[in-house]
């Protein structure tokens, strides 16, 4: 496991930006009482170390119609293609938001996000013809208490002092 080396002033941006990528440096150099040319400092320093991999604005499934999850269970074979060329066809299927290889009795585990049944059945379809795919179970999202792709946000302040020092 990496070791981060982050000061006291590096984990509250971070946990600041994880909150809120969009927050006025302005704003938060007054919060955390730094200048702003600090700021904007630490913030390359953090992308040019991995830290920070992009800026992306969360869109609201609901609102767009797609409201409908699927989580698909997937057993797969690898005698034909491989687990990468398998994981890249299931990936690049519309609808497809996730898609993990697992260790277990499952290879993979794909979410996606459809417009309706219908919309999923085209998927599942395409997902079921995949080369390599053994079989899959989907399994629809009645409904969601968590589902969180911020960092920091999911630990308490015990955690993450533990994993920031």
């Amino acid at each position: 496991m990496t070791k981060v080396d982050l000061d006291e002033v590096d984990f509250q941006l971070l946990r600041r930006l994880d909150e809120d990528t969009d927050v006025d440096v302005d704003e938060l150099s007054d919060e955390l009482d730094v200048s702003t040319s600090t700021i904007y400092y630490r913030m390359e320093k953090y992308r040019k170390q991995g830290i920070i991999t992009g800026k992306v604005t969360q869109l609201d499934p609901q609102a767009l119609g797609l409201g409908l999850m699927a989580i698909t269970e997937i057993n797969a074979d690898y005698n034909g293609p491989g687990y990468e060329e398998v994981a890249e066809k299931l990936a690049a299927y519309s609808g497809v938001q996730r898609v993990f290889f697992m260790l277990g009795e499952m290879s993979f585990y794909v979410i996606s996000r459809v417009q309706d049944h219908e919309h999923l059945q085209r998927l599942m379809e395409r997902i079921i013809q995949t080369e390599g795919i053994e079989n899959s179970t989907t399994n629809i999202v009645l409904r969601t208490f968590k589902d969180e792709d911020r960092l920091l946000v999911n630990y308490d302040e015990d955690d993450l002092e533990r994993v920031f020092r």
